[in-house]
């Protein structure tokens, strides 16, 4: 679906009356918002248009309510000489103009769309000045997003017949729209690959798919791709204790968005584990690892290096959840294929900041795996060690989100990054918590939490602080291991961010994002929702415009 700033009213035209039949008259609609007092928004704009509005309020009784409609086709013509073709108007009501958030906004541009999409190819919706900035940047992107479809598989497939959208609004809102387009692009790609059945997204799949990207942005974007072979090397054995199930090869992704200048990935390595290493790019063995640096050399380094240092996000990528030897009951097992949520979200991210060329490092690290029991599979019991030679026990191999992240975080500061985030559907007992609303935020880190929360309420995709005390930390003990990967039953989403918190080295900026509750929806109409694409696009930029 196309969508465009317009300052022009869609025109009312004739057609000369034929034998043949003319051609559909249906082709245009006016949308028109009114409030709940019945004030007609962008009615400055709206001055030839505007007896026929209140008219049609008045007969039909329309109140203004969030997301009433009432259409006046315009059947009316001159039957003897003409075909007049007068634009369809249609009302929808937005209730309080002083509640205006993304939810309502959403519920606005999902009526515009649903009400429009089968009976005409264009509307121009009458916003004048009604929306600031922000929220029309939410608007355009819920009326871009309402237009998603993922019927690949079905043999039939219904196309919709709208395909022009026209925002009547000022020419200074370009930037806005613009960005929302980005966005969409972006959250698209998210919700394509996430909603792709497990048979066909696995983590080979999911590394094309960068790959794929690389080749329409290579101005911008590197990819490189870590098989187990590498991993092994790197003693990322709590990676692999996940990926050993399944007869799919894990893949560890790394997307480097260079949108300011070059950065280094070697960073923070000594002279002489530099000097003795044989190895290209990102593709580094374990002598290649940064050393852990003094407090004092750690905030020096940071200092020399933080105008260009990037941005991480790793996203989770357990591409099928079945749990494991610890398998999860039948039910709803087919939405496990969503476990890959968190690196779906920072693939459309990255795709989104190709498309916006955001003046900003950031690199995208995709922890892919597939978890399945087999002969080869990793047991409850089994003691395994991190990358940073932590030794962990398994006491449930459905905890194991947790693992694949707890090396790629390991791998992702050799960057020296200015903060690393990490997204992913980690826990049920998120869900518990906040449901399908929020997603749950865990930071060490007061700047990256509140540029996460003002991006929140930005861009509308909203978070919400959760606690981070080391009191938490005693459930993950473990008597003969140096931890354990799940910690009881109590405070289940806060300790599995204390279990990825102990991967963070000291002075590094960091925050998890738990999205089990808003990366997909259940059911019968379950799918991907793109979330926290938008989310993540905000901070980038409200980042880059800071820098």
């Amino acid at each position: 679906m196309n969508i465009k700033l317009s300052q022009h009213l869609p025109k009312t035209h004739t057609q000369k009356i034929l034998k043949k039949e003319a051609k559909s008259k249906d082709d245009a609609c006016l949308v028109v918002l009114v409030d709940d007092k019945k004030n007609i928004l962008a009615e400055s704009v709206l001055t030839e248009y505007t007896t026929r509005i209140e008219q049609l309020i008045e007969v039909s009784h329309f109140k203004g309510t969030t997301c009433e409609t009432v259409a006046d086709y315009a059947l009316a013509g001159d039957k003897k000489t003409t075909k007049q073709n007068p634009v369809q108007l249609l009302l929808v009501g937005v209730g309080n103009t002083d509640k205006f958030n993304n939810t309502v906004l959403q519920k606005i541009a999902n009526t515009i769309y649903s009400s429009t999409q089968k009976r005409v190819s264009s509307i121009t919706v009458a916003l004048g000045d009604a929306l600031e900035e922000n929220h029309f940047g939410q608007f355009a992107l819920n009326l871009l997003a309402a237009s998603y479809r993922f019927d690949k598989y079905k043999s039939e497939q219904a196309s919709p017949v709208l395909t022009d959208v026209y925002l009547l609004a000022d020419e200074s809102l370009q930037p806005a729209l613009a960005f929302a387009q980005s966005v969409f692009a972006g959250q698209s790609l998210t919700r394509d690959v996430a909603n792709e059945p497990g048979n066909i997204c696995f983590p080979a799949y999911m590394a094309e798919q960068a790959q794929e990207l690389a080749k329409t942005y290579p101005d911008l974007l590197t990819v490189k791709v870590l098989g187990e072979d590498e991993m092994s090397a790197l003693g990322m054995h709590c990676f692999l204790a996940v990926a050993q199930g399944s007869t799919k090869e894990g893949k560890l992704v790394l997307m480097e968005y260079r949108g300011k200048s070059e950065f280094s990935s070697d960073a923070g390595t000594t002279e002489q584990t530099t000097s003795n290493a044989k190895v290209s790019g990102l593709k580094a063995l374990a002598d290649k690892l940064p050393t852990k640096k003094s407090a004092k050399n750690s905030n020096d380094n940071a200092q020399a290096t933080n105008d260009d240092a990037p941005i991480v996000l790793v996203g989770k990528g357990v591409t099928f959840d079945s749990g494991g030897i610890s398998i999860k009951p039948g039910a709803a097992m087919d939405e496990m294929k969503f476990d890959m949520g968190g690196s779906a979200s920072v693939l459309g991210t990255i795709k989104a900041l190709c498309e916006a060329r955001l003046p900003i490092n950031v690199v995208g690290a995709l922890a892919c795996a597939e978890n399945m029991p087999s002969g080869d599979a990793t047991r409850p019991g089994d003691i395994v060690k991190a990358m940073n030679g932590k030794s962990v026990e398994i006491l449930n191999t459905d905890a194991e989100g947790r693992l694949v992240l707890a090396d790629t975080l390991c791998y992702v500061q050799r960057y020296q990054p200015k903060a690393i985030i990490d997204v992913a559907t980690l826990t049920g007992a998120c869900v518990v918590a906040l449901g399908h609303v929020r997603s749950a935020v865990f930071s060490n880190d007061e700047d990256v939490l509140f540029d996460l929360e003002n991006a929140s309420n930005l861009s509308g995709d909203l978070i919400w602080h959760m606690p981070l005390d080391d009191e938490y930390q005693a459930q993950l003990d473990s008597p003969i291991a140096d931890m354990q990967n799940i910690g009881g039953k109590g405070a289940g989403a806060v300790t599995a961010a204390c279990f990825l918190s102990r991967f963070i080295e000291e002075g590094q900026a960091w925050a998890h994002l738990d999205i089990a509750g808003t990366a997909w929806n259940s059911g019968k109409d379950k799918a991907a929702t793109g979330r926290p694409v938008p989310l993540f696009m905000q901070y980038l930029k409200n980042s880059a415009e800071m820098a």
